[in-house]
């Protein structure tokens, strides 16, 4: 199974400096598959990302890229933005991209022409399930991706955040149910309500609410996964991802 390292995994380090390129030996060191390199931990998009791309090339890591937009913004207007954020991912070597639907519901234009101006072919496109009140509704992401394949758009798929759902309140099984035809990537993540009553991901998978080993059951075998949760150090790191695998080898 696939595995792949998002940089929020390094958030503390992130926030006191370190950059993602710094990540990328860590990453390899780990004997991870893939990085997922997330555009809002960028300082300077275009140099960062002509200095990243060699270095992920040369580790021999998959590359994903998760872009904090949305396909359409507050009003339903289709993002003009979408076309820069894919060539950005073209210049990191990425495989996948991922986006959030926007207010889908309040849009009225032409999807297949609007759709056609982006490399749907080159860069897999995922769509993920959120933590806002549109984008975070399971319904919001199938009815969105049924739309795309009347359009005769087969290749956008769903990335399913396991951990979006306790932000939302939607049941994480029956979602995985509904999304299953499309999930291509999974966010793995654990959260629990804090002392104070706030929502929060724990820093492991066996930590929270959710039974994950049960709610990915549901999802295809063959969708990458990726961890997208703070932890400590690498060595926690290590530790889940040891968790992970033996899930895999053992019990699918």
């Amino acid at each position: 199974m696939t595995l792949i390292i998002n940089t929020l995994v390094y958030e503390k380090e992130i926030q006191s400096g370190i950059s993602q390129l710094d990540l990328v030996d860590r990453i390899a060191d780990l004997n991870a598959d893939g990085i997922e390199i997330r555009r809002e931990y960028f300082k300077n998009t275009d140099r960062e990302i002509k200095e990243l791309a060699p270095a992920i090339k040369q580790k021999g890591l998959l590359v994903n890229y998760s872009v904090p937009d949305n396909i359409f913004d507050e009003a339903g207007e289709f993002n003009q933005k979408l076309p820069k954020y894919y060539e950005e991912a073209r210049r990191l070597g990425a495989q996948k991209i991922k986006f959030s639907t926007g207010n889908f519901y309040q849009y009225h234009n032409d999807l297949k022409e609007d759709l056609s101006i982006l490399p749907l072919a080159e860069i897999q496109t995922t769509i993920e399930n959120d933590q806002t009140p549109i984008g975070g509704n399971p319904d919001t992401v199938y009815d969105f991706l049924m739309a795309a394949r009347k359009a005769g758009f087969n290749s956008i798929n769903c990335t399913f955040d396991v951990g979006n759902l306790a932000f939302t309140g939607f049941d994480p099984n029956l979602s995985a149910q509904k999304l299953a035809p499309f999930v291509t990537y999974i966010h793995l993540k654990n959260p629990m309500l804090t002392k104070e009553g706030q929502m929060q991901n724990t820093d492991s998978l066996d930590k929270g609410m959710f039974n994950w080993r049960a709610i990915i059951r549901y999802l295809p075998k063959d969708a990458q996964c990726a961890f997208e949760f703070a932890m400590p150090d690498d060595e926690v790191i290590g530790q889940e991802m040891k968790k992970f695998h033996e899930y895999f080898s053992n019990k699918r």
